[in-house]
């Protein structure tokens, strides 16, 4: 049941954060009064959500970690040779 619960959450976010910084969803917020931390409204607004889509993907990647397990997943695949050169 989880498995499916955060990847939806995720899209759900990642559709409504589609129509809040586009048209039609953007117009009520595209002002340039009042200042927020010294930026228009309408920046901060877009600031917000892709601060919000940064938090969604960081904790969507520590839930698929720890789904996966801690060492699995995430290894180098066997055959490639290492950069170092040895």
């Amino acid at each position: 049941m989880m498995r499916r619960i955060v990847p939806a959450l995720a899209i759900i976010y990642f559709l409504a954060m589609l129509v809040a910084v586009t048209f039609p969803g953007y117009v009520p917020f595209n002002r340039i009064r009042p200042f927020v931390l010294g930026m228009p409204f309408s920046l901060f607004w877009q600031l917000i959500w892709i601060s919000g889509a940064v938090v969604v993907l960081g904790g969507l990647f520590i839930w698929e970690k720890k789904r996966k397990g801690e060492g699995r997943g995430f290894e180098r695949p066997s055959g490639i040779a290492d950069a170092g050169g040895d």
